[in-house]
């Protein structure tokens, strides 16, 4: 991939090891998602002054990933890096098809004292799929992680086993605890990164979320995947239901055809469009440009 963020050594590291971390976005990128963030969570200082009033929403989460926020974003910046075109490139490549699809994008918050985030080594697949992962030679589900704050040792930062020491194996049991598999824990990495980067892993690569051990600090993350267009079997969410509400009209509206297939639309030349339902979608979406599927 000449001239890309992602580079073929990058890749190679993903197949090697089954994980890859990268620096995706630019500092000026990085302050125009964190200025969207915002619309959704406290900044430390903020949430110092006033705990009281931002504890609701940070309670509102089961378990230890924290409170979440879901695509589609209000602001532009944040479906832009749920639609990075160098994130799908990358997708692309490694499930070997043209045509994927957003399986989940989800921006989590976590605030120091605010609850025990640790969780043990784990692989994602057990709520993306009823069945089990193909090898990353043959994957269909792509996770990854973005990370707009800086993420110390101290910060909760995600855990990871390099498959040099888990391919081949059968991953189940899919949870793994340190005291049944202390073997498991002795491998595992922090990744310790700078906002703007992302790890790009697999559904068979073990890893968790970490303690908050600081006093004070927070850590914004963006949780998206991809996957095969079209597969019924794996993937978190359909994007269906979110037809109607603001934010799904408004990134369909600014979305280009490609990004909107992400989320289920129909692709210029499919046979779904005709005159109908052009007419039909012109007069659901006035401000979309229906052009493209007209021309076609």
């Amino acid at each position: 991939m000449p001239n890309s963020v992602i580079s073929e050594a990058d890749y190679e590291h993903w197949v090697k090891h089954g994980y890859v971390v990268v620096r995706l976005l630019d500092d000026d990128t990085l302050r125009s998602v964190l200025d969207d963030v915002y619309d959704y969570f406290p900044s430390w200082d903020e949430y110092q002054k006033r705990p009281q009033v931002y504890r609701p929403l940070l309670d509102t989460a089961v378990g230890t990933l924290g409170p979440r926020i879901a695509f589609p974003f209000r602001g532009n910046a944040l479906n832009s890096v749920s639609t990075h075109p160098e994130l799908l490139a990358f997708a692309r490549r490694v499930i070997g098809v043209d045509r994927i699809m957003i399986t989940h994008s989800v921006l989590v918050g976590k605030y120091a004292g605010t609850r025990d985030f640790d969780q043990d080594l784990h692989v994602d697949y057990g709520n993306n799929t009823l069945v089990y992962p193909k090898p990353d030679t043959a994957i269909v589900d792509l996770p990854t992680i973005t990370y707009y704050s800086d993420v110390t040792v101290d910060l909760g930062p995600t855990y990871l086993v390099p498959q040099d020491f888990t391919r081949g194996t059968l991953l189940e049991p899919r949870h793994r605890s340190r005291e049944e598999f202390p073997d498991l824990y002795r491998h595992e990495l922090p990744l310790t990164v700078e906002a703007g980067s992302t790890v790009i892993y697999s559904m068979n690569t073990f890893h968790r979320g970490s303690a908050m051990r600081a006093r004070e600090g927070l850590r914004f993350s963006h949780h998206t995947g991809f996957k095969a267009a079209g597969l019924t079997w794996c993937g978190q969410v359909t994007f269906q239901h979110d037809g109607g509400i603001p934010e799904m009209d408004h990134f369909l509206v600014t979305a280009t055809p490609e990004q909107r297939e992400l989320v289920g639309f129909p692709p210029i030349g499919d046979p779904y469009w005709d005159e109908l339902t052009i007419a039909g979608v012109a007069a659901r979406y006035p401000n979309m440009d229906i052009g493209p599927y007209r021309a076609r």
